[in-house]
């Protein structure tokens, strides 16, 4: 059962949503009045043949008059034709409107989601987001089409054709208006259901899409270890969920949609067909033929209108949902773009007394403080876990330290300007991530001022010439997704050219050397070599011979820093940092 605050919220959510019309005026307009003239030439026709019956058509003689009978059948021919042209312009002004909302709300919350912590993608898969930005903005379209134009038109039906019944004979009104309580109560019913099912439903397409994104990527893992039929029994106990919501929005549907409206219907039909037969037999109320024709047609579009908008609650109600879904992804706090832009970074990184955790009361680093004055090179090192990558997030300020301080230039991040500080810096990761394109896309990721000219020299100067050589369309070559047509090292030489690109006063390099053989790791290291070169760099290590050249290596365990200093000091020591230089190099000779 919806309770007075979900309704409430569901009520300011169709607010909202209304709002949104307003990037869409002068097309709604047209619909609107297109529609309403829909309607008068609907109800006209009918109207005109009435006439006809009752005046122009005389039992036992034929026309009265000819001309009259022949210029009232062009006008009512002209009312089909019209009501032809207006329901075809109506129609597109409508869709158009839709279309257009639909299309700045998608790039709005595109938009949002780019501004978004990184913290908030931790709790969301990516198949849920992609669902908001595409089904669910789909779904608030059919909004626009449906209350702005098919509701719109139901109820201006219903209002001239209740008020052409009254204005005939208030006795027909008064048998149509039987019909009024029953359709109440199937209007609040069907409205209260269909919100129920189609949040449920929304939700489990969601879940379907997040699935489906995380099973593809992870595909070669589970053919790998044969859990294909443990991960299809997974996907199909959330596929069945959603056909059970499917299926109890159809039988919701089933019922309260043609059965119950047909039935009224014909219940009203036979109603006037008995007091049309009564008061003709009787001749105490001679009922004219041509009213009878009227209430009939009438009733039969009215019916059929309250028929379409009861089907068109149920895509409100869907809207709704939707709405409720796009809604609670923009109220999402986004990152602030306010703070103090920096045009210039010298480079001087500290951080002093900093402590975090992703989930409360587990914290990854502790009372952690170290600096990395201009121009040097510091490295990270320790097992999985112990922290390592989590300074780098902060550093990026994806997330802010849950006490201490995170220094750029004596400045604390926290009061800096977030996009203007990581225009001077750079991070190569260990899995390079490459987007649909080219290469020199990829590279210059469509910066300004950066052409095809720089892609190809900054993948040059970190030592893939050799791979540019072999590709026959050089940096125009076609990268298809995530660039899985390159090896491991490729991807990382693209990475570190888009890097370069950059020209970052801060590097950071995230065990950018992990994933590659012996033989690309010197032309790797090479690359390394050339990006830090003037740069303040910090490097996160697995292989530990790759930073020899390092200024200062810090040696993290369970979030603290537990040694520091050159790699011949820490060798000398003998200690942590020493055994797992001695373990790699033993692994290294096996």
């Amino acid at each position: 059962m919806r309770t007075d605050k979900q309704n409430n919220t569901g009520r300011y959510g169709l607010w909202r949503l209304a709002r949104y019309a307003r990037y869409a005026v002068p097309s709604l307009s047209i619909g609107f009045i297109l529609t309403i003239l829909t309607v008068v030439f609907d109800l006209l026709g009918p109207y005109i043949v009435s006439l006809l019956l009752d005046g122009e058509i005389i039992a036992g003689i034929g026309v009265r008059d000819v001309g009259t009978f022949t210029t009232m059948i062009l006008f009512y021919a002209a009312t089909v034709l019209l009501s032809l042209v207006t329901r075809y312009g109506g129609s597109i002004a409508n869709q158009f409107a839709a279309n257009h909302v639909a299309m700045v709300m998608q790039g709005e919350i595109f938009a949002h989601v780019q501004r978004l912590p990184v913290a908030y993608f931790d709790t969301l898969a990516a198949g849920q987001v992609v669902s908001r930005v595409t089904n669910d903005t789909k779904a608030v379209r059919v909004f626009f089409t449906t209350v702005l134009s098919q509701l719109l038109m139901a109820f201006v039906f219903a209002i001239g054709i209740l008020f052409g019944l009254f204005s005939i004979d208030w006795r027909l009104f008064a048998i149509a208006s039987l019909s009024f309580p029953i359709l109440f109560f199937l209007f609040r019913d069907f409205q209260k259901k269909s919100l129920s099912f189609s949040r449920e439903y929304r939700k489990g397409i969601s879940m379907l899409n997040a699935s489906m994104n995380e099973n593809i990527r992870g595909i070669e893992v589970i053919q790998s270890f044969n859990r294909e039929r443990d991960i299809y029994d997974n996907y199909s106990r959330i596929n069945d969920t959603v056909f059970r919501n499917g299926l109890g929005m159809t039988r919701l549907h089933a019922y309260s949609g043609w059965n119950v409206t047909e039935a009224m219907n014909y219940l009203m039909l036979a109603l006037a067909l008995l007091y049309f037969g009564i008061g003709n037999i009787r001749g105490t109320n001679l009922v004219p033929v041509g009213h009878l024709y009227l209430f009939i047609d009438y009733m039969i579009r009215f019916f059929a209108q309250m028929n379409r908008a009861m089907q068109h609650i149920g895509n409100l109600e869907r809207a709704r949902g939707a709405a409720d879904h796009i809604f609670e992804l923009l109220d999402r706090q986004a990152l602030p773009d306010d703070g103090e832009k920096v045009e210039s970074l010298l480079g001087d990184v500290a951080f002093e007394q900093v402590t975090f955790a992703y989930k409360e009361d587990e914290h990854v680093l502790r009372d952690v403080s170290f600096e990395v004055p201009r121009g040097t090179t510091a490295a990270f090192v320790g097992e999985t876990g112990a922290g390592k990558s989590t300074i780098m997030n902060l550093l990026f300020s994806f997330y802010e330290p849950e006490s201490g301080r995170v220094l750029i230039d004596g400045h604390d991040l926290t009061t800096l300007n977030k996009r203007s500080a990581r225009s001077h810096m750079a991070i190569v990761t260990q899995d390079p991530f490459l987007f649909t394109g080219t290469i020199e896309s990829n590279i210059t990721l469509n910066r300004p001022g950066l052409t095809a000219t720089h892609a190809a020299n900054a993948l040059i100067e970190v030592g893939g010439d050799s791979f540019l050589a072999r590709l026959s369309e050089g940096v125009k070559t076609e990268v298809k997704e995530r660039g899985n047509e390159f090896s491991a090292g490729e991807r990382q030489l693209i990475s570190f050219a888009r890097a370069l690109a950059q020209n970052p006063t801060v590097l950071i390099l995230d065990e950018a050397t992990s994933h590659i053989d012996t033989e690309t790791e010197g032309i790797i290291q090479k690359g390394i070599e050339r990006l830090s070169r003037g740069r303040t760099t910090l490097i996160i290590a697995h292989r530990l011979s790759t930073i020899r050249h390092a200024s200062r290596i810090y040696v993290l365990d369970h979030g603290k820093i537990v040694e520091e200093g050159s790699h011949e000091e820490l060798m000398n020591k003998g200690g942590i940092f020493a055994n797992m230089v001695e373990m790699q190099t033993r692994q290294s000779r096996r």
